[in-house]
């Protein structure tokens, strides 16, 4: 049988108005199962916004609007037959502050996992609480994994999904909202850099990866696909909101220099 995905990469201009991040998720998912996609990826905090960036606090009426629509994104995930994997933040239990969470949602419309950034930047310890667990489910018989935005500057987090065997990792980033000053003196060099550190850890660790994107402008790199030999698939155009869609075969052989030591430097001690 063969082991093939069509992947939705998905990107728009992610704001602090739940309904309307909402609204736009909703018409990505049809479109995205309008191609057979099996499933559709969508950017870091796509349905909450970013604390600290679009929004100043947390208000209670926000967050019953967040476990409102999470619902609705089950619902519609089972009406559609599509898997859908979305950002936002998410308070468990008594926690003071919410974690930066990636929800993965089945073609049931069943919660299927959910991953909590591990790594926060600076700025997020003012917003979030950290996760502790490497984000890991199964597509089709694909073994999947998940990283959320500043995440990407940690190498060790690439190689730790591939010493638990994940093929396809999916990556969602909030790289965008810089005002044009900001994107010439910061956003356009992110722009090549974290493009350039993922296409390295895919082709270092035999990964594809999924990387979403906001599109709200300026952003700094538009959604794309990295092979396991790092070069990219395809890509959308900066600051615009679309889908990217990818099709994907596990079986094809890909160039791996580094394959023939890989194995033995995992465990190195430095």
């Amino acid at each position: 049988m063969a082991r093939k995905l069509k992947v939705a990469t998905a990107q728009f201009a992610v704001n602090s108005d739940v309904d309307k991040n909402f609204s736009v998720i909703r018409k990505q998912i049809k479109k995205a199962a309008e191609q057979r996609a099996d499933i559709v990826h969508f950017s870091e905090c796509c349905l909450s916004g970013y604390g600290g960036f679009d929004f100043e606090e947390f208000k209670p009426e926000k967050e019953k609007q967040i476990n409102e629509s999470i619902s609705k994104i089950q619902k519609l995930a089972k009406q559609y037959k599509i898997w859908v994997i979305f950002g936002t933040h998410f308070f468990v239990g008594e926690i003071e502050k919410p974690f930066n969470s990636l929800f993965v949602i089945n073609n049931n419309g069943e919660i299927e996992h959910r991953y909590d950034k591990r790594l926060l930047a600076e700025i997020d310890f003012d917003w979030y609480s950290a996760g502790t667990e490497p984000g890991i489910f199964y597509l089709n018989g694909i073994k999947c994994g998940l990283l959320i935005c500043h995440e990407w500057r940690y190498p060790e987090l690439y190689r730790q999904y591939y010493k638990l065997g994940v093929e396809l990792l999916f990556q969602s980033w909030y790289d965008g909202n810089y005002t044009e000053e900001e994107y010439q003196s910061e956003g356009k060099n992110l722009g090549e850099v974290i493009p350039g550190f993922v296409r390295g850890n895919a082709a270092n660790n035999k990964l594809w990866i999924s990387a979403s994107n906001t599109s709200k402008k300026q952003s700094s790199f538009p959604a794309f696909i990295a092979q396991p030999d790092g070069r990219v698939l395809g890509k959308l155009k900066r600051n615009i909101a679309g889908i990217l869609i990818s099709e994907i075969d596990f079986d094809k052989e890909y160039i791996d220099l580094s394959s023939h030591i890989r194995d033995e430097l995992i465990n190195m001690e430095y």
